[in-house]
């Protein structure tokens, strides 16, 4: 899991898994006994969608958690989800996404 630095009060992301229809990430939210992980998977097709390729996948799902803090705080969101699945949630997220990349 992330290592505890106490420095770091940001979004982490770590890719974990690479396939060939997409990514899986960790992501660490805060840090010490304030550290909440999550496990994100990115298909490859709606990265593409979402990007056009023009950022990395570790980029789109950093912009997805400032997007998520800005909605609700981190303890209500789900430690292990689907990025599609966020629109379900947002129905403005894929619009939003798309206008802050």
């Amino acid at each position: 899991m992330a290592e505890y630095n106490e420095e770091f009060d940001g979004i982490r992301v770590t890719e974990v898994n690479q396939r060939d229809d997409g990514w899986t990430f960790l992501v660490g939210l805060g840090h010490g006994d304030g550290l909440v992980e999550y496990f994100v998977d990115v298909d490859r097709d709606y990265w593409t969608r979402l990007t056009g390729r023009r950022i990395e996948p570790a980029e789109l799902i950093k912009t997805t958690f400032e997007f998520l803090l800005g909605h609700e705080s981190k303890e209500l969101i789900r430690k292990k989800f689907n990025l599609s699945d966020v629109s379900g949630y947002f129905h403005n997220y894929e619009e939003e996404i798309k206008r802050l990349l």
